[in-house]
Parts: C-alpha cells; structure tokens; sequence
C-alpha cells in the first residue's frame, strides 16, 4: 500500500497542509533498525534517504544485558539452550521494567548459572549506549545522503517497541534537536497510518 515510514508520518498527520515539510522517521524494532528522511511535495511523502543496520535492534540490548548478567555472576562455562532462553527472556523484562523504573532487582537461577543484584538506569544506558550510538551514526549518514541539514528536518516520528527506552528517546532528541513524535503507539504506528491511506 505504501513505504512504512510514510505510513507512519501520515499516521501524525503530517501530510495536511504542510507542503515543504521534512521528516526523519526512527525505526527501532526487535531484530532490525532503519531512519528515513522524507520531504513533502505535493500532498506527498518523497523518500529522500534510508539508512540503518540490518544487526541492530531491541534483541542486541537485550544480549548486552545478558551478558552483562553473565560476567556479574562469575559465570565462565559455555550456557546451554535453556540459561540462554532464561537470561534472554529476563533482560527483556528488565529492560521494560527500566523504561519506567530507577533500578530493576535482577534474580537468575538457571541451572548453575546463579546471580541476584539490582541494575539501575544509569548502569543500563551505559550498557547500551553504542547500541545507541551506532543507531545515531546512521541517523548522521541519512541526513547527508538526503542533502539536508539538521534545522532542515521539521518532525522526528519514533517507531517499533525499542523506541519506548527512555535512553533512546533523549539520543534521537539531542542528535535532531526536537522533541520526537510518540503519542502513537510506536508498535502499531505504521499499521494506522497504512488503515488511514487506505
């Protein structure tokens, strides 16, 4: 039907008499993470740039906290299939719980792989922040691929659930200088802008 960041610029509305307009569109899923920049001509969104990584999504913080859960607990024997579904299942929860919370207690017993301790916010975003910093680099490559400058870029649409890390909202804010779109639900914000041109 269409691209899915004009999908989700449209979700904002942002194709209504705002001819001229250029959007960034943030895309941080589970596996993959991908920025567009778009102008508006015309009534419509022309792509003038993607760039991301393939390897870069929500399952690489979780990784990050699970191996950081690993090395917390002194652990140095290979981990079967069921410690790594047990911490994997784990640090996704610990990362949601941190969006909203200071510090998370972390308690893991699985197998011989045993750790009990408290992550805080601030020893997580240090985790994960050349996660982010790799996501912010092709954010900078967009904008020179699209032959735009940052003041140039009017609206920044956040989408896919790793946006909701509280972390990620303030880089993508500080890099664009813009407070970024999220009032829609960054998991179904393209499916609504697709039900809207439909």
């Amino acid at each position: 039907l269409l691209n899915e960041p004009t999908a989700a610029a449209i979700a904002y509305g942002l194709q209504d008499g705002n001819d001229g307009r250029t959007v960034a569109v943030y895309d941080l899923g589970g596996g993959t993470f991908d920025v567009s920049i778009l102008k508006l001509s015309d009534g419509v969104f022309q792509v003038l740039s993607t760039a991301g990584d393939t390897h870069l999504g929500g399952d690489d913080f979780d990784r990050a906290l699970a191996e950081w859960i690993v090395a917390a607990s002194g652990h140095d024997r290979d981990l079967s299939q069921t410690q790594q579904r047990t911490l994997m299942i784990e640090s996704r929860r610990i990362k949601e719980l941190l969006s909203t919370q200071q510090q998370v207690p972390v308690v893991i017993e699985s197998e011989d792989l045993s750790f009990s301790g408290v992550l805080t916010v601030a020893e997580f975003n240090e985790l994960v922040a050349p996660l982010i910093q790799k996501s912010i680099k092709a954010c900078r490559r967009a904008v020179r691929d699209a032959g735009v400058k940052l003041p140039d870029i009017h609206s920044v649409v956040l989408v896919g659930g790793s946006t909701r890390m509280p972390s990620v909202v303030s880089a993508v804010a500080e890099f664009f200088a813009t407070k970024p779109m999220s009032d829609i639900d960054p998991d179904r914000v393209v499916a609504m802008g697709a039900a809207l041109q439909a």
